[in-house]
């Protein structure tokens, strides 16, 4: 009988195939993964900066209320509470769509003979997924 080599390798190919296959599909949802948790970062990161820079605001337009332009040294204690949503919507507008100020408050003390302000505002940024809050502080002193 003759024997013949190749009638031995028989099936080789569809072996060496149906592992490419496998190791290319494989690589192809690690690629997939990846891509999507770049994304995932990417819009937190976004959203984390909006939230900050929304906490940021409020902080600034409160300072203004304290520190009326007219006068910027003497400050104005009234000004400085625990603001509630409604009077937040009042003095923020609304400039960024999919954030919001969540609390802003003041907090007053008079510390040898000067006003002291210490001013927290939070922002959240996002929906449904993914979303960020940011916490923004800034302290204030009155000259007079």
């Amino acid at each position: 009988m003759y024997c013949n080599h190749y009638t031995k390798q028989r099936g080789s190919g569809l072996m060496i195939i149906l592992f490419v296959i496998v190791v290319m599909g494989f690589m192809a949802m690690a690629m997939i993964k990846i891509g999507a948790s770049s994304q995932t970062m990417t819009t937190k990161e976004v959203l984390g900066t909006r939230a900050w820079f929304s906490a940021y605001s409020a902080n600034e337009v409160l300072l203004t209320k304290l520190f009326p332009l007219g006068n910027p040294l003497v400050s104005e204690p009234s000004a400085c509470k625990k603001y509630s949503l409604t009077e937040i919507k009042t003095i923020m507008p609304i400039f960024q769509q999919g954030c919001k100020i969540t609390t802003i408050n003041c907090i007053a003390a008079m510390i040898n003979k000067t006003n002291e302000y210490k001013l927290i505002s939070t922002a959240t940024c996002g929906s449904g997924k993914v979303t960020m809050t940011r916490t923004q502080e800034v302290w204030a002193k009155g000259l007079k």
